[in-house]
């Protein structure tokens, strides 16, 4: 049976930007860093730094992270943080087991105008383990469906993957996580705190005296000498795909289109790639040589 036509369109939502209106710059070490800036109330520095401190823990163990985003809503009301600890517990090892991989946590407690509070959960992995979410979505569902009775949400683009020494990437990841550090909605907290995570040690050869894990001189520059080539070369041709850009279903923001990033991937090698640009439509260029971009 066919459905109405009214009934098949689905809403796009627009797509999201961090600007002034809605962020604010936040000093750690020797750089500042867009964080949410809450519409009420204010956001709590310790946690702030407790976020981007650990992105840099993490990134000191894999040159490449993996962050994801899930809501978890109880069954029941709880006075106190204890089911949700044990739980965060349970499924770290769970995923240190099955990833083979080291795991940070952070979560908020909300609870507002609801009888019942409810979770904001991002989750650190190695990006050399995992590259997409969905399996990793289903089965922190499966686990927390079992021990709480409750259930989640999924966020829209609920993951993203930051690099070593690549603050560009690191620009949406420590936004969105500092999402979880204001105070407003967790008014009635009581004595529970609005804010949980793990500790884990920074790998043995981790300098603390530099941010070289979050920001690597070497790799900024490198950045922007292949991005103002690339731009260069794009102006050369008279092509306008530089300002191509789409709102990505699995990604936290923005992307550029499959074709430019194939394109400023080839730009960027050492070696050349130019023997896939010819003779073939942009579309099959990146189907072909897709994980080139993945890998």
């Amino acid at each position: 049976m066919t459905m109405p036509k009214n009934k098949c369109k689905t809403k796009h939502r627009k797509p999201f930007f961090i600007a002034k209106h809605n962020s604010i710059l936040f000093a750690y070490k020797n750089h500042a860093y867009s964080i949410f800036k809450p519409q009420q109330k204010c956001f709590k520095n310790s946690v702030i730094n407790t976020i981007i401190s650990d992105y840099e823990i993490m990134l000191s163990h894999y040159s490449r992270v993996f962050v994801v985003r899930i809501d978890l809503h109880p069954k029941h009301y709880s006075a106190d943080n204890q089911a949700i600890k044990r739980f965060l517990k349970q499924l770290t090892t769970t995923l240190t087991n099955q990833y083979k991989s080291k795991v940070i946590y952070h979560c908020a407690r909300e609870q507002n105008t609801s009888d019942r509070e409810h979770y904001h959960l991002a989750l650190m992995l190695s990006a050399h383990k995992i590259k997409h979410s969905e399996r990793l979505q289903s089965l922190i569902k499966a686990m927390w469906e079992k021990h709480s009775g409750g259930t989640v949400a999924k966020v829209d683009n609920p993951y993203c993957i930051v690099f070593r020494g690549n603050k560009a990437s690191l620009k949406h990841a420590i936004y969105r996580s500092s999402y979880l550090a204001k105070e407003h909605t967790k008014e009635l907290n009581g004595k529970a705190k609005g804010f949980i995570s793990n500790k884990l040690q920074a790998a043995k050869t981790f300098d603390p005296t530099n941010d070289f894990m979050l920001v690597d001189p070497k790799i900024t520059f490198a950045k922007k000498q292949h991005q103002q080539s690339f731009q260069a070369a794009q102006a050369s041709k008279g092509s306008h795909c530089t300002k191509t850009h789409k709102s990505a279903k699995y990604s936290w923001f923005n992307i550029q289109s499959h074709a430019l990033q194939l394109e400023e991937c080839i730009s960027s090698r050492t070696t050349s790639l130019n023997h896939l640009t010819k003779n073939h439509p942009r579309i099959y260029q990146y189907k072909e040589t897709k994980n080139l971009l993945s890998g």
